[in-house]
């Protein structure tokens, strides 16, 4: 059991850093319009952009670890650790790196999702 929450702590680690790797892939290649032929031109771009590939390598790194993961731990205990210390951790993250603002709310937010992973992982 130790052994699957090291590599839940894994494919946490690798989501969190695509995440990172995406926001600054698109960071260079400025804000994108939601329409079709803004889709279309944005594929070959993601080719060119090594931070955009970074990303969807990691993410697919994170997505093989993870099935290992629900192949061995409950899933309505898996998910709500991974997701909420992804959440933690981008947004952790994107403060220090992008320089995103926090408001002091946030972080109590953050301390209460920390918080209900404790509860979740009680047997």
């Amino acid at each position: 059991m130790y052994q699957t929450f090291l590599i839940l702590i894994a494919s946490v680690f690798f989501t969190v850093t695509a995440q990172l790797c995406l926001k600054k892939g698109i960071l260079a290649l400025g804000s994108l319009d939601a329409s079709f032929s803004s889709f279309l031109s944005l594929i070959p771009r993601v080719f060119q952009n090594i931070w955009l590939m970074g990303g969807v390598f990691l993410y697919g790194i994170s997505f093989l670890l993870w099935l290992f993961v629900i192949s061995k731990i409950k899933l309505n205990t898996a998910y709500p650790i991974a997701a909420s210390l992804n959440f933690s951790l981008v947004v952790l993250f994107s403060w220090l790196f992008f320089k995103e603002h926090l408001l002091p709310i946030q972080i109590l937010g953050i301390a209460v999702i920390i918080f209900g992973i404790f509860l979740l992982l009680k047997p």
